[in-house]
């Protein structure tokens, strides 16, 4: 394939992600990185191969979106960089105004009509507009709590409940995702950083219930999130957290996610249906790797789909009419 047939695409943050995301584009014939975009002052200037220790390769680090934006001219922005849609929406501003598609890892924009629902009307309405696509998209929301369910419910006619569980093992997980459940903290270390929106848990319960109710044609009525710490020897090893999505009265959908240094990794789906259950079952999913997996196979499916605010869920084949 020549360079000219290759898709140009720019990195929006460049933190553990973006490398990973840089890394494994290079590996793939089909795409090509063209710009990098990060506000971190230690790497501004630096070459992304040098930063991957590969040697060089000529795409230096800018802090100036618009410079990269419009010199680069990509078809598709990567973007990784917080999880609050109100934080990152400038960022998404600028690319959709120069006509780049968006595939983001903010997990609030997996489903933004739920957190922030005026943003997402000015979304949609902006990517209308410059005849762009912007989806949120990732391991979770994107996969595991949503994407996977509601595939795995296509084998349903009826589905009366949906129970997804998530069991990370945290000590094999990155360090940022260490500091963002609070490893090692005593217990009112945790409590005030969580009450600071310094640390978070686990992002994105209710935008996963919302896009499986998409799928299914149900109307979510309330959801209920919650997280606690998992504390022994007076540090917290581990957080605890669980989401129900109600339509109506009834229970719907139950997430409940489990990130702890003395668990080990598995996800699981069970699916009660009118006649008999379905569980799928695995030995865990490499949050990291399954999150730059879902953000690069989204990539084709982007370029190919109607202009405007997209979810995951426009893409399932198994989705119901409204009940």
């Amino acid at each position: 394939m020549k360079i000219a047939d290759r898709i140009p695409i720019v990195l929006y943050g460049f933190g553990f992600i973006g490398r990973m995301l840089a890394k494994s584009l290079l590996k793939l014939k089909h795409y090509d990185v063209v710009g990098v975009i990060d506000i971190n002052p230690k790497i501004l200037g630096c070459d992304i191969g040098e930063l991957l220790n590969i040697g060089k390769i000529g795409i230096k680090v800018s802090n100036d979106p618009v410079k990269v934006l419009s010199e680069r001219k990509p078809k598709v922005v990567l973007h990784a960089t917080a999880s609050f849609l109100d934080q990152v929406f400038p960022q998404l501003k600028v690319v959709i105004e120069h006509r780049a598609n968006i595939i983001s890892s903010c997990e609030t924009l997996a489903y933004p009509w739920f957190r922030y629902p005026k943003l997402a009307k000015e979304i949609d309405k902006l990517a209308r507009k410059h005849g762009v696509t912007v989806i949120g998209a990732g391991v979770n929301p994107g996969f595991i709590f949503d994407l996977l369910p509601a595939i795995i419910s296509g084998a349903c006619l009826m589905v009366k409940k949906i129970r997804v569980v998530r069991r990370i093992n945290a000590l094999k997980r990155r360090p940022s995702f260490q500091r963002k459940i609070g490893l090692g903290l005593t217990l009112d270390e945790f409590r005030e950083l969580m009450s600071k929106g310094v640390i978070t848990g686990h992002v994105g319960y209710a935008e996963s219930i919302m896009l499986v109710g998409k799928v299914l044609g149900r109307k979510i009525s309330k959801v209920v999130e919650k997280q606690e710490p998992i504390v022994r020897n007076v540090k917290v090893e581990g957080i605890k957290g669980q989401a129900v999505g109600y339509c109506g009265r009834k229970v719907f959908v139950r997430l409940e996610f489990v990130a702890s240094a003395s668990v080990k990794d598995q996800d699981a789906v069970i699916i009660d249906c009118e006649n008999y259950k379905l569980k799928w079952v695995s030995n865990g999913t490499p949050g990291d790797q399954a999150t730059v997996s879902v953000m690069i196979n989204l990539i084709p499916t982007i370029l190919k789909s109607t202009p405007g605010l997209r979810t995951i869920a426009d893409y399932v084949p198994f989705s119901r009419p409204i009940l």
